[in-house]
């Protein structure tokens, strides 16, 4: 039987050894994502992984047998090459993992690669761990293959020490499994930090023993709104939690990863689900439900109830003993103060203790911030740091709190000035819940904001702003995927890579090595780890790009297509779904009439997705605009021919394409170049209320020949509009008796001002959105 399995164990390797030799060569690429700071190529020739090949470890340390593990899996899934363990570190065909580097930065690693050896040599595990990815991403291809590695030396460490991502499991639940999935493509990224959003008006996610109708009852909701309708429900339960020792589980096996699970259970607002759960923590005493919408609840913590801060303090004991991370994110986040402005005990604390309004703070935002500072004073008395988005720096926050700051630059460019640290995480760049390409139409339900790849890519977190010493405080960069829109764990793959990849670089990175055009053609090396491992990812990076510019005559556009490396374009102009048989683009081209362009981009191993535009030509069409009123400088549009270019903005509000007016009325002169006879003249506008952007209340039109005297040609008020009513375009077609002769159009519309009083957000300055005018 021993002579049997000797015979059988030689016939295995030789049969590996004779596959691996008539595998196909491939050699390895360093220049991987993100992309390490220093990469030396050397003449000690190329290390062959094959069937003898050995990773060797320290005897003992069972943190780097974990990675030694870990790295032997990797290869064999990339090239069907599992190598052996050892403790043996002598001899030839070995690939040394250690962490002895001298370096400041633990993260550091050194990687060398000649003929004989590969050695990994980490300022701790965690840096041996990160040239273990540096390492596997470094495969070009996946399959059965002679994989030879080039001499080199890598010296790397990244820029950040904070490095995260947040995975909302709150309003979807993902199961224990997808999150240990989420975990390994954090690893992938050489993220470091996993946020964990357990809580929110929609589910409770994490068992809680001295408080068991959070699991019982708020874990669930009986139905969930359909996309973003919010008066139509699916009627559909949803829900679930993670027990403690699920939880726990989860800490081990992103530890192994080296990443640290940080918690977060958000308060005093997006409390909805404890409510239903507890109503005595309310400031109605309910009866409340788990929430089924979206969006901000005016139902919260009631922060004059004693019970009420006992509760939270219960629950974050048990939660700082699952989870042993150094951070425990509070939120903080939109917190309406109208329950609190009703609550007599609430209006009995901020007596008490003399929370006065003042020309910075009402008197409630006085309570929250003395409710949250209570709750971090307690957090740091058991030794730990206290996180929570940027609305905590409002009245004052505990010392050594660190803000997380979402809502743009500012808020941690004052946590910065305030001595907090602060991790950048804007909704501008870094929210992945957001549509990742403007052709909304052809992606799955998404927010209505618009980030591509390379706004999240072109992120600077350090702000010009901050003196050397303020900088200093920017500890970290952080993508966030909330999953309102995500009810699969499909979806949340598709909408966070390859944009994680893009944050990772930002993340590690330094900026001065940091380059768009390198980082997409290094990215399809990245997108075959991302096949290998079935991850759903898209494709946009590698769609053709349509670029409009105004052409020699008037009421024309020229079209320029441009695509990654390697492809080759086509297109069509009539609509049609083009293929490699299409018309093929050689050169920048003209349209002068309306029509629906389709394009692709052909590369050696795939094709890319559509990129379309429905072309709106008219005699208007790059005509020049003169502003009377100046738009917002938020929305100016991508170009100063914004609204004659051609080009239809959708319900995306920040694609680009769109022209703002804050709490101002639109004015502007259009100049046709010449004298024509115009009869209609269209204008076309957003109206988004869950973005504050609502409907005109009224249109004027005057017409000109010399640009001095102006005839008024058209004139009608509007109604305001009703309540929910969802996100629509409008257009506006005015069409005169009797055709008029023109060059000059001005078009004046009336903003709303300030949100009606059906809105939750009444009185608040509103929005007026304004798209492609068109004169025909």
């Amino acid at each position: 039987m021993y002579l049997k399995q000797i015979f059988l164990g030689a016939l295995g390797l030789l049969f590996a050894t004779f596959a691996q030799a008539q595998a196909p060569k491939t050699t390895a690429n360093y220049r991987v994502v993100p992309l390490p700071q220093e990469i030396s190529n050397t003449s000690a020739g190329a290390f062959a992984l094959n069937a003898q090949t050995r990773i060797a470890y320290p005897k003992g340390n069972a943190v780097l047998q974990k990675d030694a593990e870990l790295l032997a899996q990797y290869l064999f899934e990339a090239t069907k090459v599992r190598p052996t363990l050892t403790t043996n570190a002598q001899g030839r065909n070995l690939i040394v993992l250690s962490a002895t580097l001298k370096n400041n930065n633990k993260e550091a690693y050194r990687l060398d690669v000649s003929k004989d050896r590969i050695s990994i040599n980490g300022a701790s595990a965690a840096g041996t761990f990160y040239g273990i990815q540096t390492l596997r991403k470094a495969i070009p291809q996946t399959g059965a293959q002679k994989l030879f590695f080039p001499s080199v030396t890598i010296n790397d460490q990244p820029r950040f020490g904070y490095r995260g991502a947040m995975l909302d499991v709150a309003r979807h639940f993902f199961s224990f499994e997808e999150v240990k999935t989420f975990i390994d493509i954090l690893a992938l990224h050489n993220i470091n930090r996993f946020h964990w959003h357990l809580t929110d008006d929609q589910g409770w996610r994490i068992e809680i023993k001295k408080y068991p109708r959070l699991t019982e009852v708020s874990s669930m909701r009986p139905e969930t709104m359909v996309g973003h309708d919010a008066s139509k429900f699916d009627g559909k339960p949803h829900g679930g939690f993670y027990t403690q020792e699920q939880a726990r589980a989860i800490v081990k096996y992103a530890a192994d990863r080296h990443i640290m699970v940080v918690p977060e259970i958000d308060m005093p607002g997006h409390m909805v689900a404890a409510l239903a759960a507890y109503p005595e923590l309310g400031c109605t005493g309910g009866p409340y439900k788990v929430r089924t919408t979206w969006g901000v609840a005016e139902d919260v913590l009631c922060a004059g109830n004693e019970r009420t801060l006992k509760f939270a303090k219960d629950v974050l004991s048990e939660v700082m003993n699952i989870f042993p991370s150094e951070y425990l994110y509070i939120g903080g986040d939109e917190c309406p103060k109208s329950s609190w402005e009703k609550c007599s005990r609430c209006q009995a604390l901020i007596e008490e203790k003399g929370l006065a309004t003042d020309e910075k703070h009402t008197a409630e935002e006085r309570l929250q911030s003395y409710f949250m500072s209570d709750i971090a004073n307690f957090i740091t008395a058991h030794g730990r740091k206290v996180g929570g988005w940027d609305e905590i720096l409002e009245g004052g926050i505990a010392p050594n709190a660190t803000v997380l700051s979402w809502r743009g630059m500012e808020g941690g460019i004052e946590a910065a000035r305030l001595g907090h640290d602060a991790i950048m995480c804007p909704v501008s760049h870094l929210y992945l819940d957001y549509y990742q390409t403007a052709d909304r139409e052809s992606e799955p339900t998404a927010f209505n904001g618009f980030i591509p790849i390379e706004r999240t890519y072109d992120f600077n977190p350090v702000s010009p702003k901050l003196t050397a010493n303020e900088a200093k405080h920017i500890i970290g960069v952080q993508a966030n995927v909330w999953t309102e829109y995500m009810k699969t764990f499909k979806q949340v793959e598709y909408m966070t890579l390859p944009r994680l990849a893009a944050a990772s670089e930002v993340q590690w990175t330094m900026p001065e090595k940091k380059n768009f055009d390198d980082f997409a053609n290094r990215m399809p090396q990245l997108l075959n780890v991302y096949k290998l491992n079935k991850y759903n990812y898209g494709r946009h990076l590698f769609n053709v790009n349509i670029d409009v510019t105004a052409a020699d005559k008037p009421g024309s556009i020229n079209i320029t297509l441009t695509a990654r490396k390697g492809a080759a374009i086509y297109y069509t102009l009539d609509g049609s779904k083009p293929t490699a048989k299409s018309n093929r683009y050689t050169q920048t081209f003209t349209v002068n009439k309306s029509c629906k362009l389709r394009t692709i981009a052909v590369y050696p191993s795939f094709t890319s997705g559509e990129n379309t535009e429905d072309l709106l030509i008219s005699k208007a069409t790059m005509a020049n605009v003169k502003y009377n009123v100046e738009p917002n400088n938020k929305y100016p549009g991508l170009s100063p021919r914004e609204l004659t270019n051609g080009l239809q903005g959708n319900v995306i509000f920040n694609s680009g394409r769109w022209v703002g007016y804050e709490g101002k009325d639109l004015d502007l002169t259009i100049d046709l170049g010449e004298v024509k006879p115009i009869r209609l003249i269209s204008v076309r506008t957003l109206v988004s209320p869950s973005q504050w952007i609502m409907p005109h209340r009224g249109i004027w039109m005057w017409v000109s020949t010399d640009g001095k005297n102006f005839e008024d040609i058209y004139d009608l008020p509007a109604e305001p509009m009703p309540a929910n009513k969802p996100d629509y375009i409008d257009t506006d077609n005015v069409l005169l008796p009797m055709p008029k002769d023109a060059r000059y159009v001005r078009i004046k519309m009336l903003s709303e001002k300030s949100m009606p009083a059906w809105h939750p957000n009444a009185g608040k300055t509103a929005w007026l959105f304004v798209d492609e005018i068109t004169v025909e």
